[in-house]
């Protein structure tokens, strides 16, 4: 079975703090408890996730930044958030209101990184 947004989503939730309660998982994807649990069972028995790690302080990305992110129109924040939460470098997502439509906080490695991820964001509608 493929990947779909709300196991993106998860998979987000869980490389910003995989040390979430299950219920908090399952409210933030809009969930029960028992289907989240089983997607994230699924996504570990199938080799998505492969284990779960601890980072200190000395693993800290080098570099933060905020990306302003405008919508095509007929797309909806709801619809982009669970891709956007998808990526493990998206540390905060804010739906805003005005010209931009969302602010993402990304933390990265390096500049180079930083272009990948901004490449990613672009084909996104």
């Amino acid at each position: 079975r493929r990947m779909d947004a709300k196991d993106r989503a998860l998979i987000g939730l869980l490389a910003r703090n995989a040390r979430q309660p299950l219920v908090g998982l399952a409210r933030a994807l809009d969930l029960s408890r028992s289907a989240t649990q089983e997607r994230l069972r699924r996504l570990e028995a199938s080799g998505v996730i492969q284990g779960y790690t601890v980072r200190t302080r000395g693993d800290a990305q080098a570099v933060q930044a905020w990306l302003s992110i405008t919508l095509q129109p007929g797309m909806t924040c709801a619809r982009l958030v669970p891709s956007v939460l998808a990526c493990p470098e998206v540390r905060i997502c804010h739906s805003v209101a005005g010209p931009v439509d969302m602010m993402v906080l990304a933390a990265v490695a390096s500049t180079e990184e930083l272009s990948a991820l901004r490449e990613r964001f672009a084909v996104l509608p």
